[in-house]
This record gives C-alpha cells, structure tokens and sequence, in this order.
C-alpha cells in the first residue's frame, strides 16, 4: 500500500453507520446533513455528500480534483477501452494535484486489464459499472488498500455487489444521462436499493442537478448523490464547450433514451440530446448497424491527436474536437431543466449544498 494512500485511510474516520435509526422517507424538517450522510462524509472525510460520475472521457483530472478540493469527492474517467496511456494520465495527473481522495470509474462491460496500473498508481477508490467485479478483481483492490464502488440499478444488483464487498453502491435511474444500466426510474428503485444495503451507504444517480434533487434523495434515505450532467456544464469538465452550451439550453423533454449512438460499444441504452444524427436515424425507422443513414461520417477531427469521430460513436465531443460537434453523442441526463449557467466545478459543489439546505 502505497504512504500516500495510506495517509488517506488512516484520516478517513471508519464509521458504523447505524441505518436502523434513520427512517426512509424522512420528514421534509429533517436536519441536513442526514445521519446516513453524515456517516458517509465521515467514511471519505469529505466536507459534503456529492460524488461527481466518472463520465467516460468527460471527468478528466481537472474535473474529479476541482470536486474533491471543495468539499465533495470527484471521479476520473477511463474512457470506454481504457487503455494503459489514458489511465496513466489521468491518475497521475490527479494524484499530484490533490492530496483529497477521489475515484477512479471502470466500466465491467469492457475489460478492465488496466486496473492493477490504477492501483499501482495510488488510486484510493475504484468505481465500477456495467458489471460486477470478479473475486480476484476484488482482491486486488484491498490488497492495494483501495475502497471500491459499484453502480446498480436494482435490489438484485445491489445484493450481487454487496456479496462481493462494495464499501458503497450507486443507485442509478433512468434520468440519468450518458449509458443506462436498469429499466426503473430513480425513485421506484432507490428505497428498495436502501433496504437491500442495510448499512452500506448509498448514493443516488440519475437526473439529480439541484439541492432540491439533493434533499429528496437523502430524505429518500441516500446517503448521497452521484451528480453527472450538472458537472458536465463546469468550466473544468472535459466535453466540448457547444455540448455544455446545448446542456444549459435544453430542457428534459429535448433528452431521449435511445440505442442510436452505438458505434464502440453496442446494446447499451443511453440518454442524450435530440441531434440531427439521432433524428436522421429515427426517420429511417431505426435501423441497425450497417444499415444506418450516414454510417461512416467523419463529424469531427481532434486538434491534438488526429483521433476522428464518426456518426454514431458512442463518444461525445472532447474539448479538442473540431467540426460537426453537435451532432455526436450528446450525453444528457433529466436534470437539464434545472442547469443554466457553466460555473466552476468547486463553486458548484458549495452552491448545490447551500441549496440542498435552503430547499
């Protein structure tokens, strides 16, 4: 185990965190934080309940760090095949600018060979999707001394992940933007997710962009929230500036759950905003791949790597990326509504507290 994540276990106050006296469906005077919140920024050492999701190749460095400095705790993204280069980067990148633990996001529906390199790397909490982590997967994280995360959209799933020892689960609805792992709205899974935890925290995901959105969940009985589009729309976070701009101007009825944008990784619904490539797709009926209007188009050419994106990947525009930006993947989540402004991730994360206990 390497000293730095050891210094950060050691700080992190191990908490029983004594669900059975918290009631779910709290009444709308409870105290804030929660009991069940309270245990959880205590388990991290965190100054508010708010995890930012490590969103593909949008919670880059800047992102997770901005989020763990103020308060919260952030997450660096792998990418959808991360690959040894990537993950090198940005682990690194976050280690040295923050001494806060953060996570780093692993998706189980692709091969995940690159997490020992996290681990070697001092990454203090590994998150996972899309899938349940194998015995020896699991082993290697507490050989390594790490925390680990898993995301789940049901009861049956929260009980698989807590079988295999997740420290915490992510609740995930079907609000949420970008890929979406269950079939049930945020609320008609969450209380039965909670139950099924016991006394394993838990956070809610999935169109949650508000202190208000923040209130319900842990008043639901969460003991906290995975935040993802909100984040999206920061100075700091890694999508092109016309996506956040499109972001701040939509709202929930312009985002759709859809299997259009699947080029790189197929059979995984996924929410976005209505664009002319989902539309032209949706007026040829549907179809699959290989049968597509437009397969094949280069919509845009990173500035720095050369990298091309065709209609249909399931990548959404990068900062670097140049050209018909708008009509890639356009990852959005219900919350829209609610987010009209790009500010700092660290500004953010005070402010949706501040509302949360006004709300």
């Amino acid at each position: 185990m390497s000293s730095s994540r050891r210094d950060f276990l050691a700080k992190a106050v191990i908490v029983g965190l004594g669900a059975s006296g918290v009631e779910l469906n709290a009444q709308p005077g409870t105290a804030m934080p929660t009991p069940r919140a309270s245990a959880l920024m205590a388990l991290f050492g965190l100054k508010y309940p708010i995890f930012s999701a490590g969103m593909g190749g949008t919670a880059v460095p800047a992102l997770a760090v901005a989020v763990s400095n103020a308060g919260g705790l952030g997450a660096v993204g792998t990418g959808v095949v991360h690959t040894a280069d990537l993950v090198r980067q940005r682990v690194s990148q976050a280690r040295a600018a923050t001494d806060r633990p953060f996570a780093v996001n692993y998706l189980l529906a692709r091969d995940p060979a690159t997490l020992p390199l996290a681990l070697d790397l001092g990454a203090p909490i590994i998150q996972f999707a899309w899938g349940i982590p194998t015995a020896d997967t699991v082993a290697s994280i507490r050989k390594a001394g790490a925390k680990m995360g898993i995301q789940i959209s049901s009861a049956a799933g929260a009980q698989r992940a807590l079988d295999v020892g997740a420290d915490y689960l992510i609740c995930q609805g079907t609000e949420a933007g970008g890929h979406v792992q269950g079939t049930n709205a945020l609320y008609e899974v969450l209380p039965a997710v909670i139950a099924a935890a016991k006394t394993v925290p838990v956070l809610a995901g999935g169109g949650i962009a508000n202190g208000a959105h923040i209130r319900r969940a842990l008043l639901t009985g969460a003991s906290g929230v995975l935040v993802g589009t909100r984040f999206v729309a920061t100075k700091e976070a890694g999508t092109h500036e016309e996506h956040k701009t499109a972001i701040i101007r939509a709202k929930a009825a312009d985002t759709v759950l859809t299997v259009c944008f699947q080029d790189g990784w197929a059979n995984a619904p996924h929410r976005v905003l209505r664009n002319r490539t989902l539309e032209l797709w949706e007026a040829a009926g549907c179809p699959p791949p290989g049968q597509r209007p437009g397969e094949g188009d280069v919509l845009t050419t990173n500035t720095v790597t050369g990298a091309m994106k065709r209609r249909y990947s399931t990548a959404n525009p990068s900062s670097d990326d140049r050209g018909a930006v708008l009509e890639l993947a356009l990852w959005a989540g219900q919350g829209v509504d609610a987010i009209r402004d790009i500010p700092s991730a660290g500004e953010l994360v005070g402010r949706l507290w501040r509302e949360c206990l006004d709300a």
